[in-house]
């Protein structure tokens, strides 16, 4: 079998670096493979059905199965440019070699990473997402799979995070010599922590939590992990073999695809669009022209509720990039931090008003909204 060289094919992020023995593990599937190719901790597969993607497993096979129910609702959909599980001869997701390697193989697309640098294609992304949810509503899953097949309840989240930031603040003051970066830190922890309480005690406040119950009444799935990096942009015959790609049936949307749905639950489907709106504006240093065209892009495929445009603001109001710096902190060495954790501490610093400027936008629209 051939093979070798950069697949050129992006989107994988992650998995376990695959060894010559996967053989063993494409022999028990009904696959006709003409080539093959390694790509970031996977292997690229070209077979006459399209593109597949091979890599080593780990997680719970209970896990596997529920995305699998979440991948064939949505191939029974207008939505299909999703990498669906293929099952080996035996009727299984996994496969084993061996040595006792788990491995499973997916479909795969011949695509890049969405740019959120180029707007038309962020925009695109949204409407992608948008189309997404419509297809991911009255989805069932058998009870027996599922364990953590649900979203935790947002105030639970903000009241752990809250605590962190606090023990971390706390080891920090009595550190007697502090390093650039816990200098920095405990400079702007007092307005990022009141910004973590103002989003705790709003969400209270609010209705907000109706969502959670919306979610399990309607059986809604959200993605968990809506990124650019889970997110390709399709490409067609660049490869002389188009003919056997997998066909992008989604009106309006057919150049993409999405992917890795490792952390897909029932939940209100609006968490997906904060957090990818959260990422495309922290690189786009929150653009206020930029981040409405996103959320309007969505809302012209899903309309967006006011109550749900309340939970986006409360969500984005809340400092999570500065929790996962501190978490980042507080789970490593601290005797030694990397230069890009400081400038990212930095970065968020100098971001700060330009958010504010987007959220008293965002906020416009919520009191205009009926």
């Amino acid at each position: 079998m051939p093979g070798g060289g950069d697949s050129r094919i992006a989107g994988w992020n992650g998995g376990l670096v695959l060894e010559d023995r996967t053989q063993e593990i494409y022999d028990q599937y009904e696959l006709k493979i003409y080539n093959t190719y390694r790509a970031r901790g996977a292997v690229i597969l070209e077979t006459e059905e399209g593109l597949k993607l091979c890599r080593t497993f780990t997680g719970s096979e209970k896990r596997l199965e529920f995305e699998d129910c979440v991948k064939q609702h949505l191939n029974r959909t207008e939505y299909r440019n999703v990498d669906g599980f293929v099952r080996n001869r035996e009727g299984n997701l996994i496969s084993v070699d061996s040595l006792g390697e788990k491995y499973v193989i997916r479909d795969w697309f011949d695509g890049e990473e969405c740019s959120l640098k180029k707007r038309e294609k962020a925009c695109g992304a949204a409407s992608n997402l948008a189309w997404l949810h419509e297809n991911l509503k009255g989805v069932e899953i058998p009870s027996e799979l599922m364990e953590n097949g649900s979203m935790r309840p947002q105030e639970e989240i903000f009241a752990r995070r809250n605590r962190e930031l606090k023990r971390v603040k706390t080891y920090m003051k009595e550190k007697r010599q502090k390093n650039l970066f816990e200098t920095q830190y405990l400079k702007i922890w007092d307005t990022f922590y009141q910004e973590a309480c103002a989003a705790m005690e709003q969400f209270a406040e609010s209705e907000c939590s109706v969502l959670w119950e919306e979610a399990a009444e309607e059986k809604l799935i959200c993605h968990g992990n809506y990124n650019y990096h889970n997110i390709l942009i399709l490409k067609r015959e660049e490869y002389g073999w188009a003919g056997r790609l997998t066909a992008a049936e989604l009106a309006g949307t057919a150049e993409y695809a999405t992917t890795n749905f490792e952390k897909a639950v029932y939940g209100p489907q609006v968490t997906d669009l904060y957090q990818f709106l959260r990422k495309a504006m922290e690189k786009n240093e929150w653009d206020t022209e930029y981040g409405m065209a996103l959320i309007e892009e969505y809302d012209r495929i899903r309309p967006l509720r006011k109550i749900e445009l309340r939970l986006l603001y409360i969500l984005l109001l809340y400092p999570e990039k500065f929790w996962k710096i501190t978490n980042c902190y507080y789970n490593s060495k601290k005797t030694w931090i990397p230069q890009k954790n400081i400038e990212k501490l930095l970065a968020l610093r100098d971001q700060m008003k330009a958010k504010e400027l987007f959220l008293k936008e965002l906020d416009k629209i919520i009191q205009t909204n009926v």
